[in-house]
């Protein structure tokens, strides 16, 4: 990287750095414009840049002192400059992840442990780009500092994936297996019948940390409080009951659950919550 382009892009990070931390302390003050929150939702589609570019150069760093890459001038600047690029684009994707958690349905302490985890992958990486050329900066110190950014990216990872997919996603298929297959005449309506089709098909967006429309649907207390347009259920009336009206309207339409892009109930499940 030219050194005046390295330049600009050093004093850029350190406005990333200072706008992150604006962004954290008057967090509850602000409110994110229409016009910035289609930002704020790229912030899924260029995590992965960021996780990529970033493993890549924490690999390089954890590896820089040895001796057959000690004298390599090329491979400090290449990993200088992979390094760069992996914290602004790692900032830009926590700037984009704070305008997103600011729209409506996003709390909780899975997305707590999610936004700072990735503010501290950005602080950790800054600091190891920053500090890398220092005298202090001996071997143990860039192995530590890699070393606790992957363990940062793996947490941020974690609790990214549970926002998006729900408890339990990545062991779900394992702890299925140990599930105890509940007879027929032992059957719970609620526990064994609905909320294992609302676990599959509806948890990812009406959870404890991702509530979507103000409507948890977790357990059967949260199911009969309802959201923020009313109430899921009306006994007696299913053609006035909430839910039973967004299962059946046309997936084009835009109240339509699950979303469209989401893997839709079945004939048999639908039949199920009708019932």
């Amino acid at each position: 990287m030219k050194k005046d382009l390295s330049g600009f892009a050093g004093k850029l990070l350190v406005a990333f750095n200072v706008f992150i931390v604006f962004l954290l302390v008057f967090e509850n003050k602000i409110v994110i414009p229409y016009w910035l929150q289609p930002i704020g939702r790229m912030h899924p589609m260029i995590i992965h840049f960021s996780i990529v570019i970033l493993i890549l150069a924490m690999f390089l760093e954890f590896f820089r002192f040895k001796s057959e890459f000690n004298t390599q001038d090329l491979y400090h600047r290449f990993a200088s400059n992979l390094l760069l690029v992996g914290v602004l684009s790692a900032a830009i994707t926590v700037i984009m992840g704070i305008f997103l958690s600011r729209e409506e349905g996003y709390s909780g302490v899975t997305l707590q442990w999610h936004k700072w985890s990735g503010v501290s992958i950005v602080l950790v990486s800054s600091v190891i780009y920053w500090s890398r050329n220092a005298e202090w900066y001996k071997p143990r110190v860039a192995r530590s500092g890699a070393i606790l950014t992957f363990f940062c990216l793996l947490l941020a990872g974690h609790y990214g994936a549970t926002l998006s997919h729900g408890e339990n996603y990545l062991l779900e298929p394992v702890l299925s297996q140990f599930k105890r297959t509940v007879p027929i005449e032992e059957a719970l309506v609620f526990d064994d019948v609905v909320q294992p089709i609302f676990q599959e098909k509806c948890i990812s967006c009406h959870n404890s940390s991702k509530l979507k429309g103000n409507l948890m649907l977790t357990n059967a207390k949260s199911v009969l409080k309802g959201g923020k347009t009313g109430k899921l259920y009306i006994p007696g009336k299913p053609e006035l009951s909430l839910l039973l009206q967004r299962i059946h309207l046309p997936q084009g339409e835009k109240k339509h659950m699950p979303p469209k892009n989401e893997v839709q109930l079945s004939e048999d499940e639908a039949a199920i919550l009708l019932y």
